[in-house]
């Protein structure tokens, strides 16, 4: 090869590589000679401006990959991602403000950016922030540093956004918040519909936790609403509603705190199905006995040691009275009471004076009346009544009528010997629209130990073991079918009644209340 043409051939070749390296384009072979043919000049390097935005866009969205523009990768992910958890739910915008582009040959640059955080309150966060930018190796990158987050952020520290709780709340007689299914739904409901939301307004707040110090940035404070304790025994009613759940038959139990009248439990199992324990009436059998011995020794008729006749049949009036397959030619009436005798109680209730059953079941809370925040209730019904209706009135027949809720108050006003006054939510009484007086002080006492005999040694002899137990078991009419159950008594400062519907006896009611105290 000539030398002429080996020189035009490198010449060529050295005029191709600068076409490469400068120019976007292609190379044609045209024969002996090289041809460029330009295309787009070649991308320069991101701008400033540009890195400044790609680390912002992606710095809570996805802090590795916003990481990646830092000089300092490692730490800025930690960083993101602390702040990024403390920040929750917020979301993050920032805008980099218009600047100049930095002379060709500068090596460092600072940007400024407007960050808003939108918190879960709706609220918003606003600052601004510096962004420096240093060139390596002819690209751009964001100099890493906390206050890249926020200008006062320093290192180990995190943005941090957090609720400030109201502190209002519906607790339960322990203190703990009441939670929906811990009672009856419908008295949840009703008990929520009068006290509305208690809770109050949540506040927020939003700062920087270094360590273990917060410091606020900015806040709302919490709008404090009502703390009201309903007066429920979560363990008193975990138990009652135990209890009643065990049997097939529609059941209830009330009980209530006797020295403050204070209701502990209100338990129903899913049989017992329109109506609940403080309204359901029903006739309350020789639970109204409590009732009678009252009236009859108050009218002097009577008194605990009395000898009276219990014979197994009786005709009073027109009425035929039998007992449940005993009699007796003489016995006190204690033992009378403790053994349930229809005959003595009919005999001894039709010579009273007409108002004078009703008048005393009003001063044990039966028929009386209170509006009780929380709950809509009927304590029941005790007529006037004379001839067969005063003879069947005496030991819960006839028109007499009373609610598990009316029964315990009985019960309650034995031990305490004063005027009860129910209540649901503390703080909010009840008010008394048709109440009397309480007992006579002179027949509580005897009534007392005439109740505690039941337990020892009369129709609820099996519950003996307990201690402190005392009442009165009955067996009601329902309508001509089987009888409902009842127990109505106390246990120490604890009063309770306790039904079971068609259960014909009062054994039901005797095993859910061992149940229930035993629970």
């Amino acid at each position: 090869m000539e030398q002429k043409t080996r020189r035009w051939i490198l010449i060529g070749g050295a005029l191709a590589t600068t076409a490469i390296v400068g120019v976007a384009g292609a190379m044609l072979w045209s024969g002996g000679r090289t041809v460029v043919v330009a295309d787009e000049p070649a991308k320069s390097a991101e701008t400033p401006a540009q890195v400044a935005s790609s680390f912002l866009t992606r710095a809570f969205s996805g802090p590795a990959s916003a990481a990646v523009f830092t000089d300092a990768p490692a730490a800025a992910t930690t960083a993101l991602e602390a702040t990024k958890a403390g920040m929750g739910t917020s979301a993050y915008q920032a805008a980099v403000a218009t600047a100049p582009p930095p002379a060709a040959d500068a090596t460092t640059t600072e940007l400024t950016a407007a960050v808003t955080w939108t918190m879960p309150s709706a609220s918003t966060l606003k600052y601004e922030i510096k962004v420096p930018l240093v060139r390596a190796d002819g690209a751009w990158k964001v100099h890493w540093t906390p206050a890249l987050i926020h200008p006062q952020l320093t290192e180990g520290a995190s943005l941090t956004y957090r609720k400030a709780l109201a502190e209002g709340a519906l607790l339960g007689r322990d203190g703990k918040p009441l939670l929906q299914g811990s009672i009856p739904d419908g008295l949840y409901k009703t008990i929520t519909g009068t006290v509305g939301d208690v809770k109050g307004i949540d506040g927020w707040e939003v700062g920087i936790t270094a360590g273990g110090a917060f410091t606020a940035l900015d806040s709302k404070k919490a709008e404090g609403g009502e703390k009201i304790t309903v007066t429920i025994d979560p363990a008193r009613q975990a138990a009652a509603q135990a209890a009643v759940d065990a049997l097939p038959q529609g059941a209830a139990i009330v009980a209530i705190e006797a020295s403050t009248s204070e209701i502990l439990a209100v338990a129903q199992n899913k049989a017992l199905a329109g109506t609940n324990p403080f309204v359901g009436r029903y006739a309350p059998g020789s639970t109204m006995k409590i009732v009678t011995a009252a009236a009859v020794m108050n009218a002097g008729l009577v008194q605990s040691g009395t000898a009276v006749p219990c014979p197994a049949t009786a005709t009073i009036g027109t009425r035929r009275i039998s007992n449940a397959g005993f009699g007796h030619e003489s016995l006190p009436f204690h033992t009378a009471f403790a053994l349930s005798c229809n005959t003595t109680f009919g005999d001894l209730g039709s010579k009273l004076d007409e108002n004078a059953l009703p008048a005393m079941a009003k001063r044990f809370g039966l028929g009386a009346d209170w509006a009780i925040p929380g709950a809509e209730t009927n304590t029941g019904k005790v007529p006037p009544a004379s001839g067969d209706q005063e003879v069947e009135n005496s030991f819960g027949q006839g028109n007499v009528v009373a609610s598990p809720f009316g029964m315990a108050l009985v019960a309650a006003t034995v031990v305490s010997g004063k005027t009860p006054t129910p209540t649901l939510l503390r703080g909010k009484p009840s008010e008394a629209n048709d109440v009397a007086a309480a007992p006579p002080a002179a027949v509580l006492q005897p009534l007392r130990a005439m109740m505690r005999e039941v337990v020892t040694s009369g129709t609820a002899k099996q519950l003996a073991g307990i201690p402190g137990l005392a009442g009165k078991t009955g067996t009601a009419e329902a309508g001509g079918g089987t009888e409902h159950g009842w127990f109505v008594g106390y246990q120490n400062n604890v009063a309770f009644a306790v039904i079971v519907e068609k259960a014909g006896s009062s054994q039901s009611a005797l095993n859910a209340t061992a149940a229930f105290l035993k629970g």
